[in-house]
């Protein structure tokens, strides 16, 4: 029955996880190369220039975010907790991010000695506290793609979808990423809950990764009956709502729908589902009964996520590809290559956006697909 419900929770990260739109014709590959998929890291502030922690702007490429905090730990003879970064970025990518050194009465180390041939210090500078995970304000993607089956009524169909997902957004999945490679992370998750927490403890790293990905895929699997449902944005009796361009959230309880769905239609607002964990839902009446009969079908890793600390916490169902500080998000077509460029804010995933665009194989790995 365990691996039943384990091949259940997995279709979480299966392509058949339903879309908003009718399916794309079009095929293709991305993450060709490194310089295919480009993200930048945007704080949303500038370090201040004086204090204990060095923030370091660092690109980087065919290495991940925790090894290269890890080695600039080594190469800064220092503890790998007093190295901080905000986001985890894509490996097989090239991507610009921040970390901080928390140097208290020491003076700047080298920065050729912190570098390595898979990453670049761009610059530096002084800031009164560390980088705190999940502060960035998001990313910024330059991507690239190629499409195999193109003919020549591509560029129409392509321009017209972008349009409509820029107008209406696109279902806010977390994308294969936080699963890790194959699912990995999830089977490890399931196989630790299984013990229920008990015998050898993994890591603080892997235990994060691991509540995170079995928390990713319920909330996967929810907004999957919303999206068939048409829920995802539509305005209901005690639901709650996101404010566009803010982390901030409200119970629709003094507002009326009508009033609600109209700002839902003017990407005023957004809705927000479920994160699993310990505490009571900030939704009321009938939107609230929907949720705790989900969690209630889940109940085995909805008290696991408790148990291990976690409290329950509201994520946007709609993801809205936003402009860019500079410049717009824009898409350009020249056969057989689609060039895309876009902001999102942070926590959201450019996979679930690219999956009503195109069906489109990572080259990187050949086994996760897009759509």
């Amino acid at each position: 029955m365990s691996q039943e419900r384990l091949e259940h929770l997995k279709q979480a990260l299966a392509p058949e996880l339903p879309l908003a739109w009718p399916a794309s014709p079009w095929q293709g590959l991305y993450r060709l190369s490194p310089e295919d998929f480009q993200v930048e890291e945007d704080l949303g502030f500038e370090p201040e220039g004086q204090g204990e922690h060095l923030f370091l702007w660092v690109e980087k490429t065919g290495s991940n975010t925790a090894f290269v905090a890890e080695e600039l730990a080594k190469r800064a003879g220092i503890h790998p907790r007093l190295v901080s970064f905000s986001g985890l970025k894509d490996r097989h990518a090239v991507t610009r991010q921040w970390f901080s050194l928390h140097l208290p009465g020491q003076t700047n180390p080298d920065l050729q000695l912190l570098e390595a041939d898979n990453w670049t210090i761009l610059k530096a500078a002084r800031h009164p506290r560390k980088l705190k995970r999940g502060v960035h304000r998001g990313n910024h993607f330059s991507l690239r793609i190629r499409i195999d089956n193109a003919d020549a009524s591509t560029g129409q169909w392509l321009a017209e979808r972008w349009k409509k997902i820029l107008q209406e957004g696109v279902p806010n999945y977390f994308g294969p990423q936080r699963f890790g490679f194959a699912g990995q992370n999830l089977d490890q998750a399931w196989q630790w809950l299984e013990r229920q927490g008990k015998g050898r403890q993994p890591s603080r790293q892997k235990k994060s990764l691991w509540l995170s990905s079995l928390r990713s895929a319920l909330f996967n699997l929810w907004l999957a009956e919303q999206v068939e449902s048409q829920y995802w944005k539509l305005a209901q009796e005690g639901s709650c709502f996101q404010l566009q361009g803010t982390r901030s959230f409200f119970s629709a309880d003094q507002e009326p729908l009508a009033e609600l769905q109209k700002r839902l239609d003017r990407l005023d607002l957004h809705t927000t589902g479920p994160l699993a964990g310990k505490g009571k839902s900030a939704s009321l009446g009938p939107a609230l009964e929907k949720e705790e009969d989900f969690f209630k079908r889940w109940s085995e890793v909805v008290d696991f996520l408790a148990d291990q600390g976690l409290h329950q916490e509201r994520r946007c169902q709609r993801l809205l590809p936003e402009k860019a500080t500079q410049q717009p998000a824009e898409l350009a077509w020249e056969d057989p290559w689609l060039s895309l460029r876009f902001f999102l804010p942070t926590g959201s995933f450019a996979t679930s956006l690219l999956r009503e665009l195109i069906k489109a194989e990572d080259a990187a790995h050949k086994t996760t697909f897009i759509q």
